[in-house]
């Protein structure tokens, strides 16, 4: 056994970020296909998380990265009351290079060799045409086109869902949960991110954006003029008179270096696992910084891809998704009844329904 294989079974098995049911390895050689399917937990039905597509700089990284996913997918399905526990996949590679329709067919039979203690759906670089493609050999797939029975596009539920996190923030901190001339940074205006400024300017927000792929910032600021870009999140985070950040990109946003100087009163976006390590929340509250838990505010997509496996009604997702709002608040209150940060309440509330689902 190498060292860095001593790591991830040490991760798995010992540490507060491990605890997990199942860890399954998947390859296709024929395909180029390496993945990484955590189960976390199936207390409360069967696992449920999207597929990461990303060149992870290595295997070890990419094990870390779905561990950490799929146990954040437990606590953001108990706290949007679905019957499903957490999962997670990571197809190892660039998507831009390496995804295949021979690549996606062999991950739909690693799935599909799960029985249905996995149901997969779309995650950053993997979208509703891929899972298409993976639904013709697992029929434990969400996230499908309407046109092959599916719900389509779950970011738009996910930025509504953000959205009413930041809309409970804004009642929490300043009494109004209109963001109406609140200036708001949004980190990240992909899938998600466009959608999330859509919302923010219909509420009369300021809004400041960035993002590392220049015809993202340009798609918005061509539509919007009054939007304004600046040139990486390190501006962002410094931006003066910001009242909301919302990273909306990949996770670790809230770290050792970004939290001293960050000059919002709010962080609430739609990215995940967005504490780079335990502490990071106590940081946040020393400085008097409302932190809304990334997986309760970014569930909307969840509710979506859930519902889809009951016959899928948008009204119905959206009306579930609005209640993200009170969920929000509950934890807010919660936190400051028990005196911990919003991070700890939402995984006590959390912890609590698994442990009541066992």
């Amino acid at each position: 056994m190498t060292e860095a294989d001593n790591g991830v079974l040490h991760t798995l098995f010992h540490s507060d970020q491990g605890g997990h049911e199942q860890v399954v390895l998947c390859q296709d050689r024929a395909s180029g296909l390496k993945a990484v399917i955590a189960i976390h937990s199936t207390a409360l039905g069967p696992a449920l998380g999207g597929t990461r597509f990303y060149p992870y700089a290595t295997e070890e990284e990419a094990v870390a990265d779905v561990l950490n996913l799929s146990r954040g997918m437990s606590y953001k399905n108990a706290m949007a009351g679905l019957d499903h526990g957490g999962g997670k996949a990571v197809i190892i590679g660039d998507p831009d290079r390496i995804k295949s329709e021979e690549l996606l067919l062999a991950f739909g039979r690693c799935v599909a060799s799960l029985g249905g203690r996995y149901v997969t759906a779309c995650d950053v670089g993997t979208y509703v045409s891929d899972m298409d493609v993976v639904a013709r050999e697992c029929r434990w797939t969400t996230g499908r086109s309407p046109e092959s029975g599916g719900a389509g596009d779950s970011s738009v539920l996910t930025a509504f869902g953000v959205y009413q996190g930041m809309r409970a923030s804004a009642e929490h901190l300043w009494g109004d949960p209109s963001l109406r001339g609140r200036k708001v940074g949004v980190a990240g205006v992909g899938k998600v991110g466009h959608h999330l400024v859509e919302h923010l300017l219909e509420d009369g927000a300021e809004v400041v954006i960035t993002d590392v792929r220049e015809e993202s910032v340009t798609r918005i600021v061509h539509k919007h003029p009054s939007v304004t870009a600046v040139a990486d999140t390190e501006a962002l985070i410094r931006t003066e008179g910001l009242d909301i950040y919302a990273p909306c990109a990949l996770g670790g946003a809230l770290n050792d270096d970004t939290v001293p100087v960050l000059t919002a009163k709010v962080v609430c976006g739609a990215a995940n696992n967005q504490l780079a390590h335990p502490g990071v929340e106590k940081d946040l509250a020393d400085r008097s910084i409302l932190y809304a838990p990334d997986y309760v505010v970014n569930a909307g997509g969840v509710i979506q891809v859930a519902d889809e496996l009951h016959g899928f009604d948008f009204d119905r997702c959206k009306a579930k998704a609005s209640k993200i709002f009170d969920t929000t608040l509950a934890i807010f209150a919660r936190a400051k009844e028990d005196g911990i940060p919003p991070a700890a309440a939402a995984d006590r509330i959390a912890e609590q329904r698994i442990s009541e689902g066992r």
